[in-house]
């Protein structure tokens, strides 16, 4: 999963190379056009600034890139301070470098260059730290309010399900004492799951063992009108899901798919990977209003909305939930980034 608390940006990536390059360039057609007495001079001064600037960045973006496995954990602090001196040697290196012909208009003689650039260094450098060190606070405090919702979300989700599960152990007691005692201690079982939740993503397979949980309780409750039908590829349990984020599903698949029908029906769950991400699909039938015993239970599409919140929070934007009805049957399905647990 990526560490999303980093101060100073991943140095190897492609992405952080081409904005170094962007910014040094306008620093250089900045300084060109400022320093430039003639239009005529313009192309040479842009070129020498463009050379000397792109040495420094590239310079020390390489340096960082090779050992940020060893600075990688370090403190606000200490990596500003790394980057400021790692910036510096390679503004004195770049000035000796400049002490050649081909780069003399620099006029690096005396060490007055060296001071000079060796401050404007500096001085960009800590601009630039400074607006690292903004955007990692907002990040921090985005997700200390993505976490705050989080929590609020999964302490509201529906516990219906727990009622009624309260309510069939009570009606078993006397006819089946065994079966009551079940059906406790899996409820037990499932709650303890729940409770013990406390990271934010978890692999597939425990999820699919919670659901599994869940859905026991329910075939008891329900017998015979619910069925269930699993469809998981071995390969896809591996990868990291939200908590709790199954479950919330099944659950409308049952009280809004399986109760309100006398004749019950199937629930599908499905699991796979599809290009560059997992696939997780919930199918439920939709009960017949002109008939099959139907009850109208009502439904303000809360769990699914804060499903959705809760993925934004976990993914970024980049997870989606999506539902649809065809036919008799209404399908509801997570498409996530594949994201591996660590070994």
């Amino acid at each position: 999963m990526p560490n999303h608390d980093r101060f100073l940006p991943d140095f190897c990536a492609v992405r952080s190379t081409f904005v170094l390059v962007l910014l040094a360039e306008m620093l250089a057609l900045l300084l060109a056009l400022a320093s430039a007495g003639a239009a005529s001079e313009l192309w040479t001064t842009l070129g020498l600034l463009s050379l000397f600037i792109l040495w420094i960045i590239l310079g020390s973006a390489a340096t960082l890139c090779i050992s940020q496995r060893w600075w990688r954990g370090w403190s606000v602090a200490r990596s500003g301070f790394l980057v400021l001196a790692v910036t510096q040697v390679m503004n004195h290196l770049a000035v000796y470098i400049a002490r050649t012909p081909l780069l003399h208009p620099f006029d690096s003689g005396d060490g007055y260059t060296h001071l000079r650039t060796g401050l404007s260094t500096a001085l960009l450098t800590g601009l630039w730290l400074r607006f690292q060190f903004v955007q990692h606070e907002k990040r921090r405090q985005s997700r200390a309010e993505a976490q705050a919702r989080l929590d609020s979300l999964q302490a509201r989700m529906r516990p219906h399900f727990l009622f009624n599960s309260l309510n069939a152990i009570a009606g078993l007691t006397r006819l089946d004492p065994r079966k009551a005692e079940e059906l406790l201690l899996d409820l037990a079982e499932l709650f303890r799951a729940i409770l013990k939740k406390d990271q934010p993503l978890y692999p597939l397979r425990e999820e699919i063992q919670l659901a599994r949980q869940y859905l026991n309780i329910e075939q008891q409750r329900l017998g015979h009108r619910l069925q269930i039908q699993w469809a998981i590829a071995s390969e896809s349990e591996g990868y990291l899901v939200p908590p709790l984020s199954l479950q919330p599903l099944l659950e409308n698949a049952v009280y809004h798919g399986i109760e309100p029908s006398e004749s019950g029906g199937t629930i599908d769950i499905t699991a796979r990977l599809r290009h560059d991400r997992l696939l997780i699909t919930v199918t439920n039938p939709v009960p017949d209003r002109a008939g099959n015993g139907f009850r109208s239970r009502p439904g303000n599409r809360l769990a699914l909305e804060n499903l959705r919140l809760r993925l934004d929070s976990c993914y970024a934007g980049e997870a989606r939930l999506l539902t649809s009805q065809v036919d008799d049957r209404y399908q509801v399905r997570l498409v996530l980034p594949l994201l591996a647990e660590t070994p």
